[in-house]
């Protein structure tokens, strides 16, 4: 059982929705100049999208093996429908665990309370955001970042979850970095 509550994004670090989308909107944007982002995700069909993106590496069978109460899922959504298409998607892979849903432009923080939680985000603002509120913030990207260890996985964060002295480890920057 964890001694850490897990917070785990779902764009970029359960779903592999970002890449994709940025690269569709890029598109978009060149035959329609004045699309913005905002509008660009609030149209989108996230039925479709969400099944033909779909997970992320292993993530989702990392959170099945793992008793739901271990983690939940953190979401940022530009519109109901986003909402309510990644909740079906995520509960028909068969996860049962709480998704908190954020509205776009809002802080994560402002939503949930970050404290002493492992977050396992992929958005360098989101991690800084985790570190200002005193949570641990653990990073699962492609990129590097000062702010918080990059894991290779999450099963890493279930792992560190577990450990009794990982926030002193944390704290000291200690934790095996990838």
């Amino acid at each position: 059982m964890n001694k850490i509550p897990i917070l785990l994004d779902y764009d970029g670090v359960l779903g592999d929705t970002i890449r994709h989308l940025f690269l569709e909107y890029g598109r978009l944007k060149r035959l329609n100049p004045t699309l913005t982002k905002r509008e660009y995700v609030q149209d989108l069909d996230w039925h479709s999208w969400l099944r033909k993106c779909g997970p992320r590496k292993d993530g989702f069978d990392v959170v099945k093996a793992h008793p739901a109460c271990e983690a939940e899922i953190c979401t940022a959504c530009w519109s109901i429908n986003e909402a309510r298409e990644k909740i079906l998607y995520i509960r028909e892979k068969g996860i049962e665990n709480n998704i908190i849903i954020v509205p776009g432009g809002v802080r994560k923080s402002s939503v949930v309370n970050l404290e002493g939680k492992i977050f396992v985000e992929d958005d360098e603002e989101n991690i800084v955001d985790c570190v200002i509120h005193h949570g641990y913030p653990l990073y699962l990207g492609s990129k590097k970042t000062p702010f918080a260890p990059k894991i290779k996985s999450i099963e890493e964060a279930f792992e560190y979850a577990k450990q009794e002295d990982f926030a002193v480890r944390y704290a000291l920057g200690s934790l095996n970095k990838a």
